[in-house]
C-alpha cells in the first residue's frame, strides 16, 4: 500500500471511531474550550445556609481563572449525605467531587480522628472524603491514649501540619454563628442550645416553635451524623451519663459521680431518678447495654472505630453502678465517648443489631406503618413527626432534673431562610436557629427589631471545602493547593459575612483547641501561585490558547489502541490530552 492510501486510510479510521465512540465526549471538550478550563467540578452544598451558598458562587467565578470549571448543585441535606456516603462515587457516577459543609470535633482535638483516620470511613466512622495517612493514623491513636498536656499538644500539632499540606479538606472560614429569638424568648443559651431545652420558655406561654432548614435524618443517636438529628431529637430527647456545659467541660448526667480507679478503669455511679419516657427505671444494664451494641460491627454505629479502639469491656457492678475497662489511657473519655445518648434494653434486647438502623426507634415507623416514637430518658419525648414539617416534643415530667419548663417545644423545618425570617417577624416561630447562615443584612434587621433579639457564640469547627480523594483529578494535592490559593477568604469574611460572622481559617483546628499550629502560615488570595500549582500537577494554560484541533483527531483515554486490520498499519496510541493531539496533528499534515 502507498504512504498516500495508508495516511488517508488512518484518518478515515480515526474519523469513524470519534463519531462514533466519542460524541459525548467530544461535547464536552468544546463546551470547556469555550470557558477555557482544563475541566469541570462539581461542587455540592446542603440547601439552607445563604452565606455558604454565596461562597460556592463565588468560587464558581473564582476557579475559572485558574481553568477549573464549577458547576455549583445547592441540593437537599438528605441528596447531600446519600452522595456524600457514596464515596468513592465522582458526582457523575452519583457521589461527589467537592462539597462545602461545616465539621465540629467536639472540644477536644481527638475528634478529628473519626474524620481523618483511615479507618474511619463511613459507616464505621465520617472520613467521607477518603484520606488515608499512616503517620496521621498513628499520631491520631498516639494523641488518644497520651495523658500528659505537652505531649498531646505536640502530637496534634503534628496532625495539623499533615492536614495542612496534604488538603483531604480546604477550611477557609472560622464562624460566629447566630441565632435570632422573639424578644420574650427566656432561658436559652447558644452553645448548648437544644442540650439544655429545659430551661427555654417564655412567660405565659406553654410552647416554643424552634425553626432549622432542615430534617431530622435519624432518631437513634447512635447511628446520628448530623446537626439536624441531633438539635431537633437526639439532646432534647436522649440523655448520656455525662453532659457538657456552657465552658465545654462534663457534668454529671444520668451518673451523679464518677471515679477513676486507675488509668484504664473508670467507675460511674448512676441517678436513682432516672426513667425512660414509658417509665420503665435506667439501670446500669442499659449503660451496658448502649455500648455493647455500639461496640458491634454489626450495628454500623457511627462511633464504633472510636470506641473499639478504646473499650475493653463494660461491667455492670450492680443496679445502679456501671465501670469501663479500657485498652489503654484514653485522655478525652469523659467528653467524647461517655457524653452518648443512651438507648433502652427491654425496648431493644431482642433486635438483632443488624436490623436495628432499620427498627421505629430509628425511623419513627413500624413494620405495618405505623408511626411510632423513640423513647429515651431526656428531657422531652417525640411525640409526632411530620416529616419536613415539624416534630412535636412534650415535656417529659418524671425527667430527672425536674419538669421543663416549656409543654410543647416544636421543631419545625423552614428551608428557606428568608420566608423563616419572615415567619419570626410575624411571630409565627419564636426561635431561628443558626445554620440558616444569617447575612450581616439580617443580622441587622434582627437588631432593629423592638421584638427580636441575637445571640452569637464562636463555634470551634471550621467550614470548609470537602474533597473527594478518589476523583481522578482532584486526588492530585497540586490541583487541591491550586484551589487554595484561589479563595479569597479575606473578601468572604468582610464582604459575605460583613465582618460580623467570623474570620478566615486556614488549617482545621481552632486556636482555642490544643494541637492549633501557630507556625503554619496563613494561605492567601493568590492567583499566580495557584497557576503554578496547576503548572506542577501537569496543566499548561498554553493548552488553553490553541487553535480548535483538525476534525480526524480522536481523543480518548490513554493506553487505548487501534489495531490497522489486514492492511500492514502499525499500532497507533489513541490520543489523550490536547497537546498530544496538537502534536500528532503537526506531525500527521508533515
Amino acid at each position: 500500500m502507498k504512504e498516500y492510501e495508508r495516511r488517508w486510510l488512518l484518518r478515515i479510521i480515526a474519523i469513524n471511531l470519534a463519531l462514533s465512540a466519542m460524541v459525548g465526549y467530544a461535547a464536552v471538550t468544546t463546551a470547556q474550550e469555550e470557558k477555557k478550563v482544563f475541566f469541570t467540578i462539581h461542587l455540592m452544598v446542603p440547601k439552607g445556609n445563604v452565606n455558604r451558598e454565596n461562597v460556592a458562587m463565588l468560587l464558581a467565578e473564582e476557579l475559572p481563572k485558574i481553568g477549573i470549571g464549577v458547576e455549583v448543585h445547592i441540593i437537599d441535606f438528605s441528596e447531600w449525605l446519600k452522595r456524600v456516603y457514596q464515596w468513592p462515587k465522582t458526582w457523575e457516577e452519583g457521589g461527589y467531587d467537592m462539597f462545602l459543609v461545616q465539621y465540629g470535633y467536639g472540644t477536644d482535638p481527638d475528634g478529628m480522628k473519626i474524620f481523618f483516620h483511615s479507618e474511619s470511613m463511613y459507616p464505621n466512622g465520617l472520613n467521607i472524603v477518603g484520606y488515608m495517612n499512616p503517620k496521621v493514623d498513628k499520631l491520631l491513636e498516639e494523641g488518644a491514649k497520651e495523658l500528659d498536656p505537652e505531649k498531646r499538644k505536640l502530637i496534634y500539632m503534628n496532625v495539623s501540619k499533615y492536614l495542612y499540606e496534604d488538603l483531604p479538606v480546604i477550611p477557609y472560614w472560622r464562624v460566629v454563628n447566630t441565632f435570632i429569638l422573639r424578644k420574650e424568648v427566656e432561658g436559652f443559651n447558644p452553645i448548648t442550645d437544644t442540650d439544655t431545652c429545659y430551661n427555654w420558655y417564655i412567660p405565659g406561654k406553654d410552647e416554643i416553635r424552634y425553626v432549622q432548614p432542615t430534617d431530622a435524618k435519624t432518631l437513634n443517636p447512635i447511628f446520628t451524623t448530623d446537626g439536624y438529628s441531633f438539635r431537633a431529637v437526639g439532646d432534647p430527647c436522649y440523655d448520656g451519663l455525662v453532659a457538657i456545659n456552657e465552658n465545654y467541660e462534663p457534668v454529671p448526667a444520668v451518673a451523679e459521680s464518677w471515679e477513676w480507679i486507675n488509668d484504664t478503669f473508670i467507675v460511674f455511679h448512676l441517678r436513682r431518678d432516672v426513667y425512660w419516657h414509658d417509665g420503665v427505671q435506667v439501670t446500669a444494664e442499659d449503660v451496658k447495654f448502649t455500648y455493647d451494641a455500639i461496640l458491634d460491627p454489626d450495628t454500623g454505629a457511627v462511633d464504633y472505630k472510636t470506641f473499639s479502639d478504646v473499650i475493653e469491656e463494660v461491667v455492670v457492678l450492680d443496679n445502679f453502678t456501671v465501670a469501663f475497662r479500657l485498652k489503654h489511657p484514653y485522655a478525652p473519655f469523659l467528653t467524647s465517648i461517655a457524653t452518648t445518648g443512651l438507648v433502652p434494653k427491654h425496648i431493644l434486647e431482642d433486635e438483632p443489631h443488624s436490623e436495628w438502623r432499620h427498627h421505629w426507634t430509628n425511623t419513627g415507623v413500624d413494620k405495618d406503618g405505623t408511626p411510632r416514637m423513640p423513647i429515651g430518658c431526656g428531657p422531652y419525648r417525640m411525640v409526632e413527626w411530620k416529616r419536613d414539617q415539624y416534630i412535636k416534643l412534650e415535656a417529659f415530667d418524671k425527667y430527672y432534673r425536674g419538669k421543663p419548663k416549656t409543654r410543647i417545644i416544636y421543631m419545625m423545618v423552614i428551608p428557606d431562610a428568608a420566608t423563616a425570617f419572615a415567619a419570626i417577624k410575624k411571630g409565627e416561630v419564636d426561635i431561628l436557629n443558626d445554620w440558616f447562615g444569617w447575612t450581616p443584612k439580617d443580622i441587622q434587621a434582627a437588631q432593629e427589631d423592638p421584638d427580636l433579639k441575637t445571640v452569637s457564640y464562636r463555634i470551634l469547627g471550621p467550614q470548609l471545602i470537602g474533597i473527594n480523594l478518589a476523583h481522578p483529578i482532584l486526588q492530585n494535592k497540586y490541583v487541591r493547593w491550586a484551589i487554595n490559593y484561589m479563595i479569597p477568604r479575606e473578601h468572604i469574611v468582610k464582604n459575605i459575612l460583613g465582618g460580623v460572622g467570623g474570620e478566615p481559617a486556614y488549617q482545621f483546628l481552632a486556636p482555642e483547641t490544643i494541637g492549633h499550629n501557630p507556625d503554619l502560615p496563613p494561605v492567601p488570595y493568590d492567583p499566580e501561585k495557584a497557576k503554578e500549582m496547576m503548572e506542577k500537577a501537569g496543566y499548561k494554560y498554553e493548552w488553553l490558547e490553541e487553535k480548535p484541533l483538525p476534525m480526524w483527531v480522536y481523543v480518548a483515554p490513554p493506553a487505548t489502541f487501534i489495531v490497522g486490520m489486514g492492511i500492514g498499519i502499525a499500532l497507533m496510541k489513541v490520543i489523550y490530552s490536547r497537546r498530544e493531539a496538537v502534536e500528532a496533528a503537526s506531525s500527521q499534515e508533515g
